[in-house]
């Protein structure tokens, strides 16, 4: 997948999962996200870190190491020892950067190659049977995740979406004659 469909989809992800807008937290999930792209030196943060990324490449095949749950698992340890060090122990800010970095893991589940999701295992984790209906690198279907991130992304009425208050979920303040109205407008049309 491409760099910015991964930021939206960690932005996105991490909006809905811990119910906040908080560019801090968001900017750590969109870093997460980059981190399993550093075993190769063609993307961003493989240019940014070239010495590691270079290191990484040599010695890991791309998407097995850095793309696993393995490294989703050292970078959480790194990320509550850090917060425990600075002696902020925010849930939130200590989860942020492994939430986007799994998200990242697993949305690569869905392209045509997939990833070691349970490296050293060398099985290939791939989430559609179906080879045909995989994501292609920057492929109409990527386009459409992306969109739906970016829109996702969007908070309605100027908040995040949080999946556990209900209060926030807009449906819940259409008044119920408009509804009913629009859908008896809409079915009235023809199907």
């Amino acid at each position: 997948m491409m760099s910015i469909t991964h930021c939206a989809i960690a932005s996105a992800g991490t909006s809905l999962i811990l119910g906040t807008a908080d560019p801090l937290l968001l900017g750590l999930s969109i870093i997460g996200s980059q981190l399993p792209d550093i075993d190769t030196t063609t993307s961003t943060i493989g240019k940014i870190f070239f010495p590691i990324s270079s290191w990484i490449e040599d010695n890991y095949p791309h998407r097995t190491i850095t793309h696993s749950l393995l490294a989703t698992a050292c970078i959480t340890a790194v990320s509550f020892l850090v917060c425990f060090l600075l002696g902020d122990m925010d849930l939130k800010l200590a989860i942020a950067l492994p939430l986007g970095h799994l998200l990242s893991c697993f949305s690569d589940t869905f392209t045509k190659q997939g990833v070691q999701l349970f490296y050293p295992d060398p099985a290939w984790a791939i989430s559609v049977s179906n080879p045909r209906r995989r994501l292609k690198t920057g492929g109409a279907g990527e386009l459409w995740v992306l969109g739906t991130a970016i829109r996702r992304s969007l908070p309605l009425r100027d908040r995040p979406v949080n999946l556990w208050n209900l209060s926030s979920q807009w449906w819940r303040n259409i008044p119920e004659s408009l509804a009913k109205s629009r859908f008896e407008r809409w079915y009235r049309s023809g199907l």
